[in-house]
């Protein structure tokens, strides 16, 4: 029989003594875990996966006592954030044990405060200030310059234009926090092994919440307190396409982005400390960050076509009162749009103005979910989702068909324009 040699008995005692010395030696804890142990994760999406190391870039946790005033932040990114397990860690001389706690977390795709286009902006996070002051701006202006040449002017009072020559950073914002008992976690010194808490965070359809998340995080005296929390991701993606097929004059098949506006009109320019919008007066106006034509050269028998490709993003899309029936009319005309509740989705021509098609954009993208996701309330649903594809197919200069497609689905539906209100079924 081999006998081990000395090295490996050293290792192996070494191993054990890591395992049980918290529990043995009392007295002395210099190599146990203690203090407030937070990881991460990102999970309330239409996936339902963990994408947190792959999507997140930056991330701020803010620590507030229990008359809600902050005392402790940290700022973790970069390499720290690129494997799963990712923590912070507040020492007991950070926080005191025995205390109640409020945790909020804020994250970033990219630090965009150096790059071009309209910023996210904190206000409200410095040592002292209540979480009621926090809230998270988007910048907004009242004209707006593109190229250096072409300017644009608020057309009314409170409307506002989003610098859209870049597109927008990603926010996620604080969704729930959930805390784990110490006793329940295996003996280890190293808190990114912890597997985070699956989120458990569901609108009900009378718009309350359902959740196992806490409100504040008690530190407890010489023994680690493990919190995971669960981020909601804020900013939208929106990809538009107008075609145009089957018009008798070849060249009405020939459509250009140029020759089109598109706009997302909201007022969602403020977050506030429990990710709610605020600030209503202030009506933000979204335009495409990118435009583009694709072109396809026909034969006899297929005919030629070109078409318009616009990519938008847009802060957090709230379906503001998804019950009231009175607000799923499409919008015709300007001042459909002053009386509107929720964001509106417009496409005009450019030359004239005229509005070619408008609608409440919250109600019409949820109309795209499946079977499966119309169990989600309309507002988890919009959470949930982040990345819309609408193909519009444009005959006679119209819309005559909305396409959207929503992961592998691609759903059909009609759209006729009247001089009437067209509630779309």
């Amino acid at each position: 029989m081999k006998r081990p040699n000395l090295k490996s008995w050293l290792i192996a005692l070494a191993a054990v003594g890591t395992l049980s010395s918290c529990d043995a030696i009392m007295e002395d804890r210099d190599d146990c875990p203690t203090g407030l142990y937070v990881t991460f994760v990102y999970d309330y999406n239409i996936q339902r996966a963990d994408m947190f190391k792959d999507h997140v870039g930056g991330l701020t946790l803010y620590v507030y006592d229990e008359s809600d005033k902050l005392v402790a932040s940290k700022t973790i990114g970069g390499s720290q954030l690129s494997k799963y397990g990712s923590y912070i860690h507040f020492t007991e001389g950070e926080l005191a044990p025995g205390h109640d706690y409020r945790l909020m977390a804020v994250a970033f795709q990219d630090d965009m405060l150096s790059a071009n286009g309209a910023k996210y902006r904190v206000t409200g996070n410095n040592i002292g200030d209540q979480w009621k002051q926090f809230f998270i701006n988007l910048d907004h202006e009242p004209n707006y310059v593109v190229d250096g040449a072409r300017s644009i002017t608020r057309a009314a009072a409170n409307n506002y234009y989003v610098d859209w020559s870049a597109p927008l950073d990603t926010l996620w914002h604080t969704l729930a926090t959930y805390t784990t008992p110490a006793d329940s976690m295996p003996m280890t010194s190293y808190p990114s092994m912890l597997t985070p808490a699956k989120t458990d965070y569901t609108w009900q359809r009378d718009g309350s919440i359902k959740s196992s998340g806490v409100e504040r995080v008690r530190v407890v005296k010489d023994e680690p307190t493990y919190a995971t929390m669960s981020l909601i991701r804020d900013t939208k993606h929106l990809n538009i396409t107008l075609r145009a097929i089957d018009n008798e004059n070849a060249e009405d098949n020939m459509v250009k982005a140029e020759d089109y506006i598109v706009e997302i009109v909201d007022n969602n320019s403020q977050l506030d400390c429990e990710n709610n919008l605020s600030k209503p007066a202030d009506t933000l106006v979204y335009r495409p960050y990118r435009q583009w034509n694709t072109s396809f050269v026909g034969t006899d028998q297929v005919a030629s076509e070109q078409a318009a490709h616009y990519d938008l993003m847009f802060n957090r899309l709230v379906y503001k009162n998804a019950s009231v029936q009175d607000d799923k009319y499409a919008i015709l005309n300007e001042e459909d749009i002053a009386k509107a509740r929720n964001a509106v989705l417009l496409i005009r021509k450019k030359d004239t103005g005229e509005i070619i098609f408008g609608i409440n954009l919250p109600y019409i993208l949820s109309s795209g979910r499946t079977y499966q996701e119309r169990y989600y309330h309309y507002q988890e649903y919009l959470d949930r989702e982040y990345d819309y594809r609408i193909q519009f197919i444009l005959k006679g200069g119209h819309i005559d068909e909305i396409q959207l497609f929503l992961g592998m689905h691609v759903h059909i539906i009609p759209w006729a324009t009247r001089q009437q209100h067209e509630i779309l079924q």
